[in-house]
Order: C-alpha cells, then structure tokens, then sequence
C-alpha cells in the first residue's frame, strides 16, 4: 500500500508546486505598478531592435549553459541528450517557482527520470547550487575587497561584510546538511566523493558561463530602458546585487520584493528613474524565470498524459 502511495503523493506535489509557480507569477504580474514606465520608457529604433535581439540570444545562451551543466552533472550515472536535459531543466524550474529559496527544483527534474536515477538527480541539483553559490559569493566577495569606491556606499567595515558573508553561507551549508538523515548522508558524500574531476570542471565551467550571462543580460535590460552604467562600476554593482539576493533569506511572497528594493539600494541615484530600474529588474525575472516556467509546466502536462496513455494500454 506504501509503495503506491508514494508516487501519487509525489504526483500531488509536483501538481502543488506548479499552481504555486503560476499563483506566485500572476500575483507579481498584477502588482506590478509600473507597466507605464516601462513601455513608455523603450523608443522603437534600430538600437533598440538590435538590443533585443541580444536580448533574446542571451536568453537562449543562459538557458543553454544550465542544460549543459545538469547534462555534465548526470553524465556520470546517465547520458542524457541536449533534449532530455532540457526538459528537465525546464520542469526544475517550474516546481522551484513555488518553493521557498528553490528547494523543490529537484522535484521537477526527478519526475522526468527513472526511478533509479531520481536519489543521484537530487544530489547532483544540491551540488550544481552549491557551484552557483560558491560563484556567486566569490565575486561578491572579490568586489568588496577591490571595488572600495563602489562599497564605501554601504558605509559598513569591510571585515564586517565580509564576516557576514561567510557566517551565512556556513549557516545554509549546515541547514541543508541538517534536514538530511544521518545514514543518508553518508550515502550522498560517497557518490559526490565518486564524481570524476572532470564532470566538476565542465559543470564548473558552464555555471562561471551562465553567471557572465546574467550580469550582461542585467547590463542589457537597464541599456535598454535608458539607464547606462560604467562598466567598472556596473559589474561591481552586478556582483553586489546577485550577492545580496542569493544570501538574504526569502520566500516566495517576497523574493520579487526583495529583487526590487536591493536593485534600487544599488543602481539609483539621483539622475536615475527608479521605476525605471524596477522595470529592468521585472524584465529579468520574465525572461529567466516566467518563459522557462511555462515551458516546464506544459512538460510535465505532457509527461503525465503519456504516462497515462501508456498505463491505460497496458491495462
């Protein structure tokens, strides 16, 4: 009776996240109070035309990076093609959507697998977070340490931010190594521990790719709202803000919230239009997040009436 339990408790979730993701994506949508901002704010010209078309290759090459990295995360326990990597990526997001801090991201990649890869597609999507982290609060930290023009505006010690910092991200590693059972983890550390250095570098190598990605998509998005940066200050400012959203703990109610106030703190001034920066901000989060949700929802959509097709055959 368990075992037929679990997979229609599974099946439950995943049906739980997804509505969670379209709640959570309408909500933002509707709340958004600077749609006239942000159409009044792009001119029709052939700069803006080509920006966009750029737009749209960076929105391909991030979503491509990631395919790449979980097809060189998996590879040592299933060779997966571009097309299955991808889709699972793609359902990955739409169960993260509805979760706090993205812990169900595993859920939509496991329902695309095997039930005997699922346990090493949930370890392996533990570890490709902990390389965006780790990337994500180096540059964080390297700009601190010699970008001083750009953080003498937080008015903080730089031995205090720092401290900060590294205090948090020891404080998630541990929170997550506390909500895995004991006897687990032995299992979990022996199959990362067995994980060739290869398949390291190369997910290694496309989660540095990806971060590139975003800051230039983040560049691109203010350019084209008219908002333009130095591009010393602009990268420094970029590493600062992925830094601030990755360590502050969120929840899905208020991640869009916190996005738009750290972005303010960090690209406004008293020439720029702050619904302007909100708008960038929001067009962002569209692209990388709402676009691949609604690819991942009509995935799994797919995948359970196949599923479905085949058990009423062979019944």
């Amino acid at each position: 009776m368990k075992r037929q339990l679990w997979p229609q408790t599974g099946k439950a979730i995943i049906l739980i996240l997804s509505l969670l993701a379209y709640g959570f994506i309408g909500h933002k949508l509707w709340h958004f109070t600077h749609w006239k901002a942000l159409v009044n704010s792009v001119q029709v010209s052939g700069d803006t035309l080509i920006l966009f078309v750029l737009l749209m290759v960076l929105w391909f090459l991030n979503l491509l990076c990631e395919t790449k990295k979980w097809q060189a995360l998996m590879a040592p326990f299933k060779s997966l093609s571009l097309k299955e990597s991808w889709q699972q990526v793609m359902a990955g997001t739409t169960t993260a959507v509805g979760s706090p801090s993205r812990i169900a991201e595993m859920g939509g990649r496991m329902a695309l697998l095997p039930a005997e890869q699922r346990t090493h597609a949930a370890i392996m999507t533990t570890v490709g977070g902990l390389m965006q982290s780790t990337v994500i609060l180096l540059s964080g930290a390297i700009t601190f340490l010699f970008k001083s023009e750009v953080t003498d505006r937080f008015n903080l010690p730089l031995h205090h931010i720092l401290v900060a910092i590294v205090c948090i991200a020891l404080f998630t590693i541990l929170l997550m190594l506390a909500g895995i059972y004991h006897k687990k983890l032995r299992f979990y550390l022996r199959i990362i521990r067995n994980i060739p250095i290869n398949t390291v570098l190369k997910a290694l190598f496309w989660t540095l790719m990806r971060y590139l990605i975003y800051i230039i998509q983040l560049y691109s998005w203010l350019w084209l709202f008219g908002l333009q940066y130095s591009t010393g200050d602009f990268v420094a400012l970029a590493t600062i803000y992925f830094l601030s959203i990755t360590i502050i703990p969120s929840h899905i109610l208020i991640d869009m919230g916190i996005r738009g106030s750290v972005a303010i703190f960090l690209f406004s001034s008293a020439d720029v239009y702050t619904p302007l920066v909100l708008a960038a901000i929001f067009s962002l989060w569209i692209s990388n997040v709402v676009i691949p949700t609604l690819f991942g929802s009509y995935i799994l959509i797919r995948q359970k009436l196949i599923k479905q097709a085949v058990m009423q055959k062979e019944a």
